[in-house]
Formats: structure tokens, sequence, C-alpha cells
């Protein structure tokens, strides 16, 4: 089709190149018609082609069967012996026969260049145009011509588009040719009777010329300067213009407006199109056309990202062009008719810019407007744009060595990290006064509460637009506060306990010394009302905060029980920069007594910050000494065998004994005895009579020996041991026959036993 197109469109350059030359056009089969009035036409013709005797007149074909036979190119020469030396041409073209073209069917659409042809025999029926269009500053003609190639039906009544040039005004001379005809002015058409046609009788007035742009070109109505002008797409088309309280009147390529009153920023247009013009809105058609357009004196352009919604007392940035000549501080602004104070004034290479202040807005949009004059009233400037949601900061502060914290803390700074929801801006912290103040070093933001506040307060922070010029790139367009509250308080950071808490006893020579924690100690005995607890609480910085801990102290006997008068449990705050506090050991300590002394800090999240990354609990420190003894104990106990066997001649187990016993033991560094032990003592044994044919008589006896014996609690044992017993008692009998047995007062024996107390003293 587009190759086809591109043929056609071919022929009719290269005969419009040759236009010099006159054309004659007649239908085919048409009768003979007249070439030139005078001279002869050179022969020969083609085919079909038929030239009068007296060389003036040709006749078409009756039918053509291919396009190129129907274009002839003859000589015309005043005699037939100078058709070889003459210039003088003129075409024939045989056409196709004439179309019906239906005009009030026949739609124009000069927007997009093109022109719905409705009729019958619209095969390679030729469209030609001529018009100049007025949006242009100098307009020059468009002329042309193309054809219809495919028509929607072969035969009866169909549809044939037909591009033509975009932009040809509205009244367009538009003109219909036969089927592989010309127009132009040297164009002379026959019909098929062979009459002359009139060039006016192919003029194409279609039923309908449809507006598919928009017909206002303008943004708004300059009136700085005189009157304002609209520029139009199609001014011809208008049949009428109404702008309310304003003048205004259609010209060429637009619409002036006179006497447009200051107090408005937007003059209202009422456009009524000429008969038989429409502008297409979708499927619809419309006559009439109204457009608000606001009145711009000065090109105004509100800074994207400044304009924020919801945002009180905020600031936004607008640029007058460098072509306004008014003092941006002797006008009077405006936001949606609201006061706007102006500023700051910055000029820029690419024009002024103008920091107003305003009271906020929450509507979506807002038009900015400045007037010259309460009285005059005249708008000077004026701008619609859309507004931005109020960007929300997220913050967080971090402590160096701790990490993320939730509150401003007074005795240190903590580093503030911002990032803004917008791509745009940026967040500077702001400082509170009384609340906390705010300080940069080496391109790091702190944040610091002041010594005497307390309670909670938001960050607030001044949202600044980088890109903005000048002194405007540092200006806060708008103050935001944060949508959480922090706590302003103390950052107490855990510390390790013992830089500050000592246990301090003194040697056997009554030095003080500093004992480690964590390791064992020992005491000499002489000095085991020398130990104390020494709070170093001048120790503490001021950054480091309060530290509350809890010191417990506690004693305990080698035997494992507690020294009650000893224990100590104390819950203590300590503040940064206090005076040193002593808490001695109290109580009378003995041997082999073990000092525990603990130290940990109180577990509240509220108080300290504590590291994110790292909660493996509060520091804590743990001190332990031990008093020295001797190495020997000698103390008595009363002992229960449960049952002793003698093993010297008559022998027998001894049923239900029961003693008092003096033992001495070794002790180990911890005044703990040893296994084995020196007993010697009194011990009644056989007190219930046993069974069997020996009786032996209760009795009492020295016993001397060695013995095994396991603590089992606080002054209670259990053992075995093995005496060397002199026996006080009477003689040993048989039942059977109640003789005497002869036997020694010397025995041995040996058993378990139970032993309860321990009163004695350490050698």
């Amino acid at each position: 089709m587009e190759s086809l197109r591109a043929l056609c469109l071919a022929c009719l350059l290269v005969t419009g190149v040759a236009t010099a030359a006159p054309v004659i056009q007649v239908p085919e089969g048409g009768p003979s018609v007249p070439v030139t009035a005078k001279g002869t036409l050179c022969g020969p013709v083609r085919a079909g082609w038929t030239l009068s005797p007296d060389g003036r007149s040709l006749k078409p074909p009756a039918r053509v069967e291919q396009d190129d036979a129907r274009i002839l190119e003859l000589k015309v020469a005043p005699t037939g012996g100078q058709c070889e030396t003459t210039e003088e041409r003129v075409t024939v073209i045989a056409t196709g026969a004439f179309p019906r073209v239906d005009a009030a069917g026949t739609n124009f659409f000069p927007d997009e260049g093109r022109v719905e042809l409705r009729g019958t025999g619209l095969s390679h029926v030729g469209v030609a145009w001529s018009g100049t269009p007025r949006t242009v500053a100098e307009p020059t003609l468009m002329e042309g011509q193309d054809v219809c190639l495919t028509p929607s039906v072969e035969r009866g009544p169909g549809n044939c588009t037909v591009p033509v040039a975009r932009g040809l005004p509205t009244d367009a001379a538009l003109y219909w040719t036969p089927p592989h005809g010309r127009w132009g002015k040297d164009v002379t058409t026959f019909d098929a009777s062979g009459n002359v046609v009139d060039p006016e009788t192919f003029r194409l007035r279609p039923g309908r010329v449809v507006l598919t742009q928009p017909l206002i070109q303008s943004a708004g109505v300059d009136v700085s300067r005189g009157p304002g002008f609209v520029a139009l797409s199609h001014s011809e088309a208008l049949a009428s213009v109404d702008c309310g309280p304003v003048r205004c009147e259609v010209n060429e390529g637009s619409v002036s407006l006179r006497n447009v009153p200051g107090v408005d920023v937007s003059v209202t247009l009422r456009l009524r199109l000429a008969p038989r013009i429409y502008f297409a809105r979708g499927e619809a058609l419309d006559q009439v056309l109204v457009e608000t357009l606001p009145v711009l004196a000065c090109p105004l352009t509100a800074v994207d990202g400044t304009v924020l919604r919801d945002a009180e007392n905020s600031a936004m940035v607008v640029r007058l062009d460098v072509s306004c000549q008014h003092d941006p501080r002797k006008l009077l602004w405006a936001m949606n008719d609201q006061r706007a104070r102006v500023e700051r004034v910055v000029k820029g290479s690419d024009g002024t810019y103008v920091l107003l202040r305003t009271g906020g807005t929450s509507e979506q949009q807002v038009t900015v407007s400045a007037q010259t004059s309460r009285v005059e009233g005249s708008v000077v400037a004026s701008d619609t744009t859309k507004t931005q949601p109020l960007p929300v900061p997220r913050a967080s502060l971090e402590l160096g060595d701790q990490g993320t914290i939730d509150f401003i803390p007074i005795n240190r700074p903590a580093e503030l990290h911002v990032a803004a929801s917008g791509e745009q801006g940026r967040f500077v912290p702001r400082p509170v006064a009384g609340a906390y103040t705010v300080t940069t070093r080496d391109g790091t933001t702190y944040v610091q509460g002041e010594p005497t506040a307390g309670g909670f307060v938001s960050l607030r922070f001044g949202y600044q637009l980088s890109t903005l010029p000048g002194e405007l790139a540092t200006t806060d367009l708008v103050v935001v506060t944060e949508r959480v509250q922090r706590s302003v308080r103390e950052a107490s950071v855990p510390i390790r306990v013992e830089s500050v808490v000592e246990l301090v006893c003194a040697d056997k020579d009554g030095k003080d010394r500093v004992l480690e924690p964590s390791r064992p100690h020992r005491i000499d005995y002489a000095m085991r009302n020398s130990c104390r607890v020494v709070i170093h609480r001048e120790r503490l910085k001021p950054e480091q905060g309060a530290q509350e801990v809890v010191l417990r102290i506690g004693v305990t006997k080698a035997d494992g029980s507690a020294r009650g008068e000893s224990q100590v449990e104390q819950r203590m705050l300590l503040r940064p920069q206090g005076e040193m506090r002593t808490i001695p050991v109290p109580g009378q300590l003995g041997q082999f007594d073990r000092i525990l002394v603990q130290v940990s800090l109180v577990a509240d999240e509220s108080r300290y910050a504590l590291s994110t990354s790292d909660r493996s609990g509060l520091p804590s420190a743990q001190w332990t000494a031990i008093v020295s003894g001797g190495r020997l104990r000698l103390y008595t106990t009363a002992t229960i065998p449960a049952g002793l066997y003698r093993a010297t001649e008559p022998s027998g187990q001894l049923i239900l004994n029961f003693g008092v016993v003096s033992r001495l033991a070794l002790l180990n560094d911890e005044g703990q005895e040893r296994l084995l032990g020196f007993e010697m003592g009194l011990m009644g044994m056989g007190l219930i009579p046993q069974s069997g044919d020996i009786e032996f008589p209760p009795t009492l006896a020295v016993v001397m020996g060695l013995s095994l014996r396991v603590p089992i609690g606080p002054g209670a044992a259990v053992g075995a041991q093995a005496w060397v017993a002199r026996e006080f008692r009477d003689d040993i009998t048989r039942r059977s026959d109640g003789s005497v047995i002869d036997s020694s007062r010397w025995s041995f024996i040996f058993g378990p036993s139970i032993s309860v107390g321990n009163v004695g003293f350490n050698l």
C-alpha cells in the first residue's frame, strides 16, 4: 500500500514539475476534446488514443488497462514541419469515471492530517488542498495532493481516507479530482459529454471539520505588558468568544484580552466554534469549549520539593523568570488567598528565587500569586502546583560503645543519625532550649540533653533542600518534630565493677593490700578484722552516669554455717565525683572463716544504656578470702557407736554404746578436718545385753585409737574407729552354766559410729 501511494505521489510530483505545460484531462471513453486552439499536435499517439484530422483534438481510449497509458505528453508546433524544434508541450490524461462525492458525509481532520471521503467510485480519486495556518509567526501557503487507494467497498457507497498535510486551517480549500486526475491552475477538465468543468465544481466542503488537538495553546494569560493574548491552534474556527468580565476579541491565531481584573487569578474563556466545526472529546463532539486559564504577568514556577502539605508555618520557594522586572519584596504574595511573607530573595542565573513563609496548607494543590498593590490589585505572577506530603524524619541515637539508645543522655553526647523519607531534602537537627543541644564534630552530629532537663521531648529538625541556590540551601523550609517522644535522662553505661569497688585487707605486717577479684586469698589471723570494702565514687566519670549496685558480704565458718552478725546486703546508687566510702566486714571472725564479697549492677534496662548486639548481662565482681588458722584441731564430741565388735577373746558384738571422746585431727588449708584422726575418751559399752551364750556386762572403758570421720552437717559426722580399750566391768560369764570366762581387761574394739558436737580449738 505504501509503495503504491509513493508511486502515485511521484507521478504527481513529476507532473507538478512540468506544470508549465497545460494539462487536459477527460474521462476514458469520452468524446474528442480540443487540446490546442492553434498549431498542431505532434504525433504519434499511443494505441487507443485518436488524433483528429486537424491535429488539434484527441479522443481518449474507451478503456485504459494500464495506468501509464493514461498520460500523453505531446509537443505542440505551429506546423507539422516544426515538431522537431518546438519546445511547447501539453499533457493529456484519460481519467476514470467521475465519482459521486457525498460532501455532507465527508469529514476533515486537520490536526490529524486526513480527509474521510464518502461517496461512490472513490478508487484513485484525488484530494488537493491549499491553506495558510495562522499559528506560525511567518505563515506559508501549504499546498498538496494525495489520492484514495483503498476505498472501503469496490462498488456502491463507501468511505476512503486520504492523507493531507497536518496543521491545515479549518477553512483550507479542498478539491477533489477525478480518478487518476490532477488539480491546478493549468488543468482543464472535461466531463463525459466533452464539456469543460468549472474548477469550483470540484470544491470539497466537508460536512464536518473535527479538531482533535487542544484549541488553546497557552498555559496562561500574560498581561504584564499590555493586552493579554491566548494562542489558538485554529482561530479561524471560532464563531465567537466570551470571557465574562474581561473584554476579549479574536485575532489571527489568538484571542486578545483587555481589562483583566487584578483580583482574579484566572480567566474563563467560552469558545463557540463555527458551524460544521467540532471538537472531539473521545467519542463526543462539542461546539462550545470552556477553558479557565491563570493570569501570568511574570513566568513563575514553584520549586519542586518545597511546596509541602500539612506543615504549619512552612516556607516555599518560587522562581521568577529573568524577564520579570518586578522587585519581589514590593509585591503582595498570597497562597490560596492566604498572605505569604517574603523572607529571603536570591538571584540566580535562571531567575530570582523567593522564599515565602506561609501558614501551611492541607490542600492537594495550591495557587501562588503576586499583586502589585492592594489598591490596583494587578496580578503580576501566578502558578498552580501540587503539594507534597510532609517528609517524616527517621532518627536514631547511638552511644559509640553501647549501640542504639532510645533516650537523650544529659551526661554525654550521643551520635545522631537521620534519614529522610524522600530523596530531595535533608533533615538538620535543631536544638531545643532547656531540653538538649546539638553539636557537630568531624562531620558527625551529636545530641546531648541539658544538665537540668528532665521528662520527655521530641527531636526537632529543620527540613532543607540542598539543590536550592545560595543561602536558600541552608534555610529551613519547615521545622519538623519526631512523632515519638524520648526521655531526657542520664545515660548510665555499665562499668567494670572492680574499677570502683575494692576489697582491702592488711597483710601480716599490717600493711593494706588490695585483693584481686575472682582469686582466692588468705588473711593472717591477727589481721582478720582489718578487711573492708572500699567504694571509690570519685573514680566514676560523668559520662559513665550513676551506677546502681548491690553489695553483699557473707562470712561462713569452717563447718559451713553462716556467721549471722557478719552478713551485709546493701543497695547503693553511686553518683560520679562522689566521696569514697568504706564498709568494714562486721563481726568477730574466727580461724578459717570464709569472707565472700559480691558486687553487681542492678539489672535495670531503664537506667542502663545496654548494647543491642551484646546482651551477655550486667558486670559483677566477687572476692573470696579465708582467715588463716592452725594446722591441728583438738575438740570433744559425743560418739554413739551403733555397734562395736570386741575382737579380743571372748569376742562379740557390743550393742548400744555411748561415750565422749576427744579428737585430734589435721586441718586442710580451708580449716576442714582431714579423714584420719586420733581419739581418746570414755565409752559406755554393751549397755543392752546381747543374745548368745556369752554375756558381756555393761562396761565403762577408756578408749584410745584412730578413727575415720566424714562430716554430714554442722557438728555432725559419721565414721569408723579402731580403739584399744581399758575396761572397767564385772566378769564375763556364760549363760548356759553361769561360769566365769577368763578374759583380759584390755581389749581391741572397732565399728561405725555417729558423732555429734565439736567443742574445741585449733592448734
